[in-house]
């Protein structure tokens, strides 16, 4: 019997006599898995456009107009947060963007002082990789040629375009040589179409999936036209399925990456505090799903391409937490680890994710920084800030295996995660037909829409205002604690908003009672019968769900919807969810560097009890020349926040005990330990 399976055998039998609250870490330096890739560790800086604002003239904190050069202070932040791919100019803000508004003269532009220069001296001033987001909603594929020709042609009047010698502007602009900017992105979430009409256009316009593919490759042939070093990505996003096959079958074979913004777990409304432990749970136990979204998205890409080599930028990610009451959750030490679990999730090779940028950096809504400086600001890290700096400081270069013992928790499911419990399980579709044959919707009045019923259809007319329309139903009875699949169909016609039409399944008692519902993928525009499949599980209290037809608004909001949409049901099945198994108490990253040394990231899940963790480590024993030092990222509770006048989430020194063959570190309840061990430990 050879030396490493004895010490499996030996660690697997020592895990069964687990004491309560323990964990047994076994770390194989000898197992390489892949290099670290730190173009994970990126950020979203902000330019919008067309406003006087800090956005446009300050890169929300992050520029001085005034002495035009990057703010110092911000400088430093990023440095120590180890920022390694910046993206720009942000967001939805990039849907209709002229980037060629943002360059030149500053005279010239005095609502964009932060333009695309100034955003690349920035980059080079922290050391970063540019990736630029083209708009969708704005230009043409010449223009996407003018911008490769502005960041990379020499300044030597070359002028592959013709027109505007854009590389001589790039020179008068303060840079000579070129950028050599690789990476580009076609679009922001272009699926939803551009916010408000824009080009003299009375409507917003939004692309069907089949223009959206075919724009991309006019785009990716002008500008390989003019550098053929850059990448071009096109968005192909967990939950869009049919947006998804038909971009995949036009422009798959021929996408230098795919794009996706992941954003789990959320929430869209103020709350108490009566839920906010389910909040942070499901910050806890949503690594599970997020592995999950990657599997479906790599197994959808096969299926439509034959491809098993396309890589991913996740541009966007980070919990979706869109409130402010009891606490802000996006800014809590909770959501700060599921941060450091979306890392190691997204640091797994089978991933295949080439970059991808927290949503975002500093200040606005969601910064893991904040503070004005040219106001007298003082400057803040947020939580999800040191989980950054953890990584820039404390983790190594090579990936390595390791195995965790430990127990595991149960999660009821919420917060857009599923539930989680006991042993993992395989999705298993039921059989029997729960739908009625003749079913009825129920309808109740909605000024802003015109409702018919006809058989088994619903139609509804949108009169060009936003609405939050959920007023046509159809209730069933249904058990606790299983899983419903509805298979509807809706048809579009002249549908334009930024959201569309969809089903929306939950508990009868409402999602106020309950915060309980699924909501399927929304069609835009026009579309023939398009079935859209949503899939629900009950509360353990359940009796009735309901089934609602839906288009997600405000009342009285800023993005109106006009078209027709036609909903009619298919099937209602139950079935076996996908179990994940329940949440175990620690998870580890583990990494090792060019002098021997082992560093560890370890999240502590466990929202109430510390852990004692024993770590053994393959070849590297604990002895005077092995010293070991453990960081940690801590709060008194899970939601705490660095949001008021004394910072609560901090970074503190853990001990690092030798014992025998073993180290022993005591994690805090949830908590994200750095742990680096060998002779050349810093």
């Amino acid at each position: 019997m050879n030396r490493q399976l004895v010490t499996i055998l030996l660690f697997l039998l020592n895990s069964n006599a687990l004491m309560a609250n323990e964990a047994r870490i076994l770390v194989r330096p000898g197992k390489e898995i892949g290099e670290v890739n730190r173009l994970i560790l990126g950020n979203n800086m902000l330019a919008y456009q067309g406003k006087n604002d800090e956005y446009g003239n300050r890169g929300a904190g992050i520029w001085d107009p005034a002495e035009r050069r990057p703010e110092p202070a911000f400088v430093q932040l990023a440095r120590e947060a180890g920022l390694s791919v910046l993206r720009w100019p942000g967001g939805c803000g990039a849907h209709n963007y002229n980037w060629k508004l943002t360059v030149g003269p500053l005279e010239d532009r005095p609502d964009q002082q932060f333009g695309l220069p100034e955003f690349l001296f920035y980059c080079k001033a922290v050391d970063a990789v540019p990736i630029l987001t083209l708009a969708v909603y704005w230009g043409e594929p010449e223009d996407g040629a003018d911008l490769v020709e502005y960041l990379n042609s020499p300044h030597d009047g070359s002028n592959p375009n013709g027109g505007t010698d854009w590389a001589a502007v790039r020179a008068a602009d303060g840079s000579p040589e070129p950028f050599d900017v690789v990476w580009f992105e076609y679009g922001n979430e272009s699926y939803h179409g551009e916010h408000h009409p824009t080009g003299g256009r009375d409507k917003k316009r939004i692309f069907s999936p089949q223009t959206y593919a075919e724009r991309y490759l006019a785009y990716a042939k002008a500008m390989k036209a003019v550098d053929d070093r850059i990448k071009l990505g096109a968005i192909i996003q967990w939950g869009q399925t049919g947006w998804n096959r038909t971009v995949l079958q036009t422009a798959g074979r021929e996408m230098d990456f795919a794009i996706e913004h992941t954003y789990t777990p959320g929430h869209g409304r103020d709350t108490t505090h009566e839920q906010t432990r389910l909040f942070m749970e499901a910050c806890l136990a949503s690594g599970g799903h997020i592995q999950r979204i990657y599997d479906v998205l790599n197994r959808q890409v096969e299926e439509e391409t034959g491809r098993t080599d396309l890589s991913w930028a996740i541009t966007e990610y980070n919990g979706h937490f869109v409130q402010s009451e009891p606490v802000p959750y996006r800014q809590t030490l909770g959501n700060a680890l599921r941060n450091a679990e979306h890392i190691r999730i997204m640091m797994r090779p089978r991933n295949r994710i080439a970059l991808a940028n927290f949503w975002q950096f500093s200040n606005e809504y969601w910064g893991m920084a904040r503070g004005y400086v040219y106001k007298g600001d003082p400057v803040v890290k947020q939580a999800n800030f040191y989980v950054y700096e953890l990584y820039e400081k404390a983790f190594g270069d090579i990936l390595i295996d390791s195995e965790v013992a430990c127990d595991r928790w149960d999660f009821q499911g919420g917060a857009w995660t599923p539930k989680r419990s006991g042993e993992p399980s395989e999705f298993e579709l039921l059989e029997g037909e729960l739908l009625p044959k003749y079913y009825e919707w129920t309808v109740w009045d909605n000024s802003s829409v015109k409702q018919r019923v006809d058989g088994g259809t619903l139609e509804v007319t949108f009169q060009n205002e936003d609405t939050n329309y959920y007023h046509g139903s159809v209730q069933l009875p249904a058990e606790p604690d299983t899983g419903y699949r509805v298979t509807g169909l809706i048809r579009t016609q002249g549908l334009t908003s930024g959201r569309g039409a969809t089903f929306q399944v939950g508990d009868a008692r409402g999602y106020d009672a309950t915060h309980s519902c699924q909501v399927g993928v929304d069609l835009l525009g026009d579309n023939d019968w398009t079935e859209v499949v949503v899939e629900y599980v009950t509360l353990e209290d359940t009796e009735e769900i309901t089934i609602m037809a839906r288009r997600v608004g405000h009342v009285g909001g800023d993005k109106p919807i006009a078209g027709r949409a036609s909903y009619k049901l298919k099937s209602v099945q139950r079935y076996t969810p996908a179990n994940l198994g329940g949440v175990p108490d620690v998870t580890v990253n583990a990494a090792k560097r060019a002098d021997g040394s082992v560093t560890l990231m370890m999240v502590n899940t466990n929202l109430d009890e510390d852990v004692e963790a024993h770590i053994e480590i393959e070849g590297v024993k604990p002895t005077a020349a092995t010293q070991g030092r453990a960081t940690s990222l801590v709060a008194d509770k899970a939601w705490a926040t660095n949001l008021g006048p004394e910072p609560e989430v901090r970074l503190v020194e853990t001990p690092v005990e030798k014992d025998g063959d073993h180290w022993r570190v005591i994690l805090p309840k949830h908590s994200l330990t750095a742990l680096e061990v060998g002779g050349g430990t810093r």
